[in-house]
This record gives C-alpha cells, sequence and structure tokens, in this order.
C-alpha cells in the first residue's frame, strides 16, 4: 500500500490528467522539457510533490503540510493568457475534486511564481504551488 502522501499526489495528477476544462498535451509527474515536446505536447503539465514539514500530534500520529508544484509550460503566441487560462482551470479543478479533499484536511494555493525562460524563448512557464494539510499515522 502507498503512504497517504503518494495518495494524495496521485490524487492530483488522475484529476489534472482527466480534466477537460482546458486542453493540455501531456500531463507528467517528471519534469518537462518543453524542446522535448511536440507542438501538439503543449500546454504541458508537470507535477511533483516537493517540501513537507511534520509536526508531532501524538506518538504515532503527525499533522504534515506538504507542498505539491505544478509546472505549467505553454508555447507559441499569446502566451500570458494561455498560461492564465491553465493555471486558473488547475487550481479550481484541484480545489474542487472531492476525491482530493476526502484524502487531506485542507488544500490551497501559496504561490504562483512565474518561471524566466528569456525573452527570445517561445515557450513560458509558471510555477503554481499547492499547501496540502493532512494527518499521519506511523
Amino acid at each position: 500500500m502507498s503512504s497517504v502522501r503518494e495518495q494524495i499526489v496521485s490524487e492530483i495528477y488522475s484529476t489534472l490528467k482527466n480534466q477537460r476544462t482546458v486542453k493540455l498535451g501531456v500531463v507528467k509527474r517528471d519534469p518537462v522539457i518543453p524542446d522535448e515536446l511536440p507542438r501538439t505536447g503543449f500546454p504541458a503539465l508537470s507535477i511533483e510533490s516537493t517540501n513537507e514539514e511534520r509536526t508531532p500530534l501524538t506518538s504515532t500520529m503527525y499533522e504534515s503540510i506538504m507542498e505539491v508544484e505544478c509546472v505549467v509550460y505553454v508555447n507559441g503566441g499569446d502566451r500570458d493568457r494561455q498560461r492564465n487560462e491553465v493555471l486558473f482551470a488547475v487550481e479550481n479543478k484541484i480545489l474542487a475534486s472531492t476525491e482530493i479533499k476526502a484524502l487531506v484536511n485542507d488544500i490551497f494555493v501559496t504561490r504562483i511564481e512565474n518561471i524566466e525562460n528569456g525573452e527570445a524563448s517561445p515557450y513560458a512557464s509558471s510555477r503554481l504551488v499547492f499547501s496540502v494539510l493532512y494527518c499521519i499515522n506511523v
């Protein structure tokens, strides 16, 4: 059986992979290399769990706050609009998912960061960081 941490990230991935609010080309649990994607691979989305802080509640229970990063990559013209539409759809899908809510105590966006690819690049990307509050028993 997988950890609660893995179950949460897997459900976030599944929710975003299966969403139909906005067209996504590639959805991965690994970093995306934009130069290796075909044009049909955009917008692309990479989902990864990152930092986690744990606070002991009892000798066998912890409260955890984990960060999950969703990195969006767009290509072509009107990149700012494309990024904003994908970020909006990703945020709304995750926050509305009853499957995710069943696994966590709370989930919310803590940061949206633009990632600089250079002015001449045909790509633009942003990082959407969710904080996920949940409890684990050990």
